[in-house]
C-alpha cells in the first residue's frame, strides 16, 4: 500500500502521538536492520536432490503424499492417482503448462469431441460472470489438478496463485487435490518464493490477485486437541514432483 491509498494518515499519527505524549519517529533515521541472514541462508547450500529429500521428510508429517515421476510417465502417474482417489469429476485450471508437459487431455479443446473418459473433466471459466458456475463446479468435483509455482522444502508447502485461469475455490473445495511440481521449482523456504514475487512486482510484471501457501490437506485440532483432517478443505493432497524438468 502506498501513501496515496491512505487517507488522513498524518492527522491520525499526529493525534495518536499527542495523546501518548510521545514524539513522532522518523523511520528514515531508524531503518530496519536484520539481526542475521538466516532467512536467506537457511538450506541455501542444498542441491535440488537434497531439497527434495528434505521436502519428502516434511511432507510425511503433514498428511500429504509425495510421488516422484518423469515427464514421460507423468500422464500415467496422474491417471494412477486419479484412480486411487476414486475418479469422478476433475476440475482443471486454464494453464498452458498442461500442454507443455504433454497433458493435452487436460487442456480445453472445443473443436475436438471428448472421449468417454474425458466427459468428467471440468474447466475453470475465466471472468467474474462465471463465479457461481466455478464455485459449483469446485463443490461438485472429486479431484482438482493444478501446477504449483513452488514447493517449499522446509515446510512442505506449495505456492499457488489466484488468477484468471484458476480461482481460490479450485484449490479448496474439491475432495482431493493433486499438485504438479517441476523439480526446478523446489526451493528452500518461503523466503525464495517471496523474493520471486517481490522481483516481479518491482519489474512491473503482473502477479496473481492472491498468493496461497498450502500445507497439505486442511487440518483442525480445535476440538479437544483432536486432529481432524479434511474438515474445511481437501480430504487428501498429493504432490507429484517431475524430476527431469
Amino acid at each position: 500500500m502506498t501513501n496515496a491509498n491512505i487517507q488522513n494518515r498524518e492527522a491520525f499519527l499526529n493525534k495518536l502521538t499527542e495523546k501518548l505524549g510521545t514524539k513522532r519517529q522518523n523511520t528514515l533515521e531508524h531503518p530496519f536492520k536484520p539481526i542475521n541472514d538466516l532467512p536467506e541462508t537457511t538450506l541455501a547450500d542444498k542441491s535440488q536432490d537434497e531439497l527434495l529429500e528434505i521436502a519428502k521428510a516434511r511432507v510425511a508429517k503433514i498428511n500429504t503424499t509425495l510421488v516422484e515421476t518423469t515427464k514421460a510417465n507423468l500422464k500415467a502417474t496422474i491417471n494412477q492417482m486419479v484412480k486411487s482417489f476414486g475418479g469422478g469429476k476433475i476440475l482443471l485450471p486454464i494453464d498452458k503448462r498442461f500442454a507443455e508437459f504433454g497433458l493435452q487431455q487436460f487442456t480445453p479443446n472445443p473443436d475436438q469431441e471428448l472421449e468417454a473418459a474425458q466427459e468428467e473433466l471440468l474447466f475453470w471459466k475465466p471472468g467474474s460472470t462465471h463465479r457461481e458456475t466455478n464455485i459449483a463446479n469446485a463443490e461438485n468435483a472429486n479431484i482438482a489438478i493444478v501446477f504449483a509455482e513452488f514447493l517449499l522444502a522446509e515446510s512442505g508447502s506449495i505456492v499457488v496463485e489466484t488468477n484468471a485461469g484458476q480461482g481460490r475455490s479450485l484449490h479448496f473445495l474439491p475432495q482431493h487435490y493433486i499438485s504438479i511440481i517441476p523439480m526446478s521449482k523446489i526451493v528452500p523456504r518461503s523466503t525464495q518464493a517471496a523474493a520471486y514475487y517481490a522481483e516481479k512486482q518491482k519489474n512491473g510484471e503482473k502477479i496473481g490477485s492472491a498468493i496461497h501457501f498450502i500445507s497439505g490437506p486442511s487440518n483442525s485440532g480445535d476440538i479437544e486437541m483432536q486432529l481432524v483432517v479434511g474438515l474445511h478443505g481437501p480430504l487428501s493432497v498429493c504432490y507429484i514432483v517431475v524430476k527431469d524438468m
